[in-house]
């Protein structure tokens, strides 16, 4: 059975991170959000929820936050997008890595016992059949993934020092509420925000990648699992759908679920600086907490491509985890 917490979800105010948060309020969880809105946005911030605008990279942001009231901290907000990375790799070291610790430390002071950390599948690099399992050696191959990769060793310190934790390793999230106006971050919301403006899809490495897309409301029933089943205490977690598709089967599903002619124009153009070939997750670790994805990939991208539309212009949707 479920019993109130009192959380802080860093990066609430975006795409992931609000999502979480939403679903802690609905099921009477206390909720405080806190991001720096350089990515995410007040619109969407749930109701119910106690907003603190303040940057994690800062010490003196982190020693305010309000930890006597706090027993959990979900920790989404990072500098998420690989291309950035490799344009200030100095800000990926500064959120992802000082703020990751300074959050750890902070709970270990304040005697906050519970923490989630929002790794990345960049942790991994590549591995040759794609297939990959938590026990995989990391060897990330952007700045970004090594950011991750060196947070979750701070995640596992603590972890080994009295802080519960658990590390999620997240794929491809995607779902309403993403982020159309952020053409560095996201390949399902950049061909669809390119496809909602009439304009070519184009693709940034071969068609041949592979990711693993995970709809957004089977990434926050696994939060809300990990959360609160004590089994996962200790643990890393593949989060994805275990599902691999590749970049020239995933437009031809985004043509379909717009309503866009199969002849639509895509011009494969360059590429993204430390890329990944791609990987898909073994998800058997989650399965075994009873967690299973359940949104098909056409499904989910239909529901995008709804909400989308609803919302008329890339520039008018939501935000990422970023925070």
């Amino acid at each position: 059975m479920h019993s109130g917490r009192s959380v802080l979800v860093t990066g609430g105010a975006g795409f992931i991170g609000s999502r979480i948060a939403a679903a802690l309020i609905t099921r009477g969880d206390r909720v405080w959000i806190v991001d720096n809105l350089a990515t995410g946005y007040r619109r969407n911030l749930p109701a119910g929820a106690t907003f603190i605008q303040a940057d994690i990279a800062s010490a003196e942001a982190v020693e305010a936050l309000p930890w006597g009231s706090i027993d959990s901290v979900l920790h989404l907000a990072a500098q998420s997008s690989g291309e950035v990375s490799r344009e200030q790799p100095l800000l990926d070291l500064d959120v992802n890595v000082r703020g990751t610790f300074l959050l750890l430390d902070a709970c270990m002071r304040h005697g906050v016992k519970r923490f989630v950390y929002a790794s990345s599948m960049a942790s991994y690099g590549d591995k040759p059949d794609s297939h990959v399992h938590e026990s995989q050696t990391l060897r990330p191959l952007s700045f970004y993934g090594i950011s991750k990769s060196c947070a979750e060793s701070y995640v596992t310190w603590h972890q080994q020092h009295g802080l519960d934790t658990t590390i999620l390793r997240m794929f491809s999230v995607y779902g309403p509420g993403q982020d159309l106006s952020n053409m560095k971050q996201g390949m399902v919301s950049i061909f669809l925000s390119f496809i909602l403006k009439d304009e070519p899809i184009h693709v940034k490495g071969s068609g041949a990648r592979i990711r693993d897309f995970i709809a957004i409301d089977d990434v926050v029933s696994a939060w809300l699992r990990v959360l609160d089943d004590d089994r996962s205490i200790g643990e890393t977690y593949n989060l994805g759908s275990g599902r691999p598709t590749r970049v020239d089967e995933l437009i031809p599903a985004l043509l379909q679920a717009t309503g866009a002619g199969a002849d639509y124009p895509v011009i494969y153009d360059g590429s993204t600086p430390d890329d990944q070939m791609g990987l898909y997750a073994d998800t058997s670790r989650l399965q075994a907490l009873g967690w299973s994805a359940q949104t098909p990939l056409n499904v989910g991208l239909a529901a995008l491509a709804e909400y989308a539309k609803a919302h008329d212009s890339p520039a008018t949707s939501d935000g990422e985890e970023i925070g």
